[in-house]
């Protein structure tokens, strides 16, 4: 355990560090600030003068924060794990079938250039809003595609209502 100064409150709590493995036995620190406040649970929220930055997240805020864990900071993915998105004939198809997977989620096993991915793909619905996956869905598109297409949050918000009650996490099969 680490005791460590609130930088917000310059209140006191306990933070747990932990040792993991990721993908290729490459090992992470991670710290776990579950703030348990050693003053007051009050003592964890921001102060009255502090300032909160409303600013909405841009698609790459969100792809840095929500996807690099699997397709990785260049896009370039996990072998037998996750498809790269290099000429990736997901990202030039149908805009329908992108948003479909960030809210349904897909599990493999998925064949892509005579490879084969085993991973799961998270369902997003729960998490991110119409517009989060739009901005995500488009910087996907900027970053790694030739494509031109933006795809609004009203398309999100359609396709989210056609899949209400569609299974989540499909397989390919």
């Amino acid at each position: 355990m680490i005791f460590i100064k609130n930088f917000m409150t310059h209140s006191p709590f306990i933070a747990s560090v932990t040792k993991f493995f990721v993908f290729g036995g490459k090992c992470s620190t991670r710290i776990n600030a579950g703030m348990l406040c050693a003053l007051s649970l009050s003592a964890c929220g921001p102060s009255a003068n502090s300032t909160v930055d409303t600013t909405p997240l841009t698609g790459r805020d969100i792809y840095l924060t929500r996807c690099t864990a699997c397709h990785q900071m260049d896009g370039g993915g996990i072998p037998r794990n996750c498809p790269p998105f290099h000429s990736s004939p997901r990202l030039a198809g149908p805009s329908e079938e992108l948003i479909r997977l960030m809210l349904l989620g897909k599990r493999g096993p998925l064949e892509r250039d005579g490879k084969i991915y085993n991973g799961i793909m998270p369902s997003w619905r729960a998490d991110l809003s119409d517009e989060q996956i739009a901005e995500v869905l488009n910087y996907l598109l900027t970053t790694w595609s030739s494509q031109s297409q933006k795809i609004s949050a009203e398309e999100v918000a359609k396709v989210r209502a056609e899949t209400a009650n569609a299974k989540l996490l499909p397989s390919e099969k």
